[in-house]
């Protein structure tokens, strides 16, 4: 590691200050002794001079620290002075597009341009910002790289899942969501991602999204299809199927998200994307927010409620004709002697047969209700093992989420920086 020297001058600047003219400044203000107890632990970030110069810090020239060290120990290594700022990626980057100056705010609170820097020596084609965005840069791959191991650890319980889902006889579609989830699960794992990768994880994206628009079209079949005057055995299997047919567009809807979820974070370790990144996070917003998967109360009950109500209808109805038929029943008869026993004997059957239509529908309705009360545990269970809510509502937060950032000044030119430690 470089011997970083004394400036002349570093004990009397207590705050550094970034300006760019478009979005304003940054101020880096110096850590006080009583603020080095903290536990919290932070890497360095190495980002080589020509990536610096060039501006273009890619994911092959980041390189991170093995070591974690705290702030007290990150201090004694820094006789200019600790300084730090806490904000977030997007807002970071900004600075470092090479119209960044830089001044200082000495103990007084006076601002002096460039005063405390004249002795680093900065050269005109390094913009001290560039290295800041770099370290926010490097926390955004740490923050994919995080989100992509539980992503997986999550993801790959739904082999278990879909495989007993095959019993059903759609084992094409369902092969294809297998294989869409282990390809997206390697991809996830990878050290090193591309824009093969990326345009992998498109193609996976697309056979979730295919799945599951066939899902839900076939829902919609199924609801205007339903049938009351089918048996029993028959009514259970159909919502049976209704059900199944529901699972199936919740699973393929759910890799969907999940897919969304592995490009961010391959595009978050790639790294030099974080304005498009944050396109991508508004889209998961509001593709999470319409979802089949987010909405599946709200959903199965949408379908049953359809069902219910041709339900209601049919046993309203049932029940009037059996009324009447029991008032026929007490009226008297038309004729007399032995007619009035079979005039009594054909109203009873007919009363008998209205009664077996209305308890048939009754049936229909426990069936119906016990249906619905089925897929909502099932649904319910499912997302509750998934976690993919948890991480979802973490990953749109990213955009706004605001980290504290380490930054040393230098005399040799190294503008060194520490990131905080994602702590699990």
């Amino acid at each position: 590691m470089f011997e970083d020297k004394r400036l002349d001058n570093s004990d009397e600047i207590n705050e550094i200050i970034f300006s760019n003219p478009i979005v304003g400044e940054l101020s880096l203000e110096k850590v006080t002794d009583d603020k080095l107890e903290t536990k919290e632990k932070y890497k360095e970030v190495f980002v080589s001079e020509s990536s610096l110069m060039t501006g273009n810090v890619s994911q092959s020239a980041l390189q991170v620290a093995n070591q974690g060290m705290t702030l007290a120990q990150i201090a004694e290594k820094a006789p200019n002075g600790l300084f730090t700022a806490t904000t977030n990626p997007v807002n970071l980057s900004k600075f470092a597009n090479g119209t960044t100056s830089t001044m200082v705010r000495d103990a007084s609170g006076s601002l002096v341009e460039h005063a405390g820097f004249a002795h680093v020596g900065l050269r005109a084609s390094v913009n001290p910002a560039m290295i800041l965005s770099a370290g926010m840069q490097v926390m955004s791959a740490i923050s994919g790289t995080h989100y992509l191991n539980e992503i997986t650890a999550h993801i790959k319980k739904m082999d278990a899942k879909l495989e007993m889902l095959i019993n059903f006889h759609h084992d094409a579609n369902i092969g294809r969501l297998i294989a869409a989830r282990k390809g997206l699960s390697e991809i996830a794992d990878r050290e090193l991602v591309d824009a093969t990768d990326l345009s992998a994880i498109r193609g996976y994206k697309k056979s979730a999204d295919e799945i599951y628009e066939e899902y839900k079209y076939r829902l919609k079949r199924q609801e205007s299809e339903w049938n009351l005057e089918l048996k029993s055995k028959a009514l259970v299997k159909n919502l049976e199927d209704i059900n199944f047919t529901m699972t199936i567009a919740f699973e393929a809807n759910k890799l969907s998200l999940i897919a969304s979820l592995i490009e961010i974070g391959t595009r978050m370790k790639i790294g030099g994307q974080l304005e498009f990144i944050n396109g991508l996070i508004g889209q998961l917003k509001q593709s999470y927010a319409d979802s089949f998967y987010q909405n599946i109360n709200s959903e199965a009950e949408r379908v049953y409620l359809k069902i219910q109500q041709q339900s209601s209808k049919e046993l309203f109805g049932k029940e009037g004709e059996f009324e009447r038929r029991l008032e026929e029943l007490t009226d008297s008869p038309t004729l007399k002697g032995w007619g009035i026993l079979a005039e009594l004997g054909v109203r009873g059957i007919i009363l008998g047969k209205s009664k077996l239509d209305v308890n048939k529908v009754k049936k229909s309705v426990v069936l119906e209700n016990k249906g619905l009360k089925t897929v909502k545990k099932d649904m319910k269970q499912n997302k509750q093992s998934d976690d993919i809510d948890k991480i979802i509502d973490e990953v749109v937060e990213l955009p706004y989420k605001e980290t504290k950032i380490l930054y040393i000044p230098t005399e040799n030119n190294k503008h060194r920086v520490f990131v905080p430690i994602k702590q699990e």
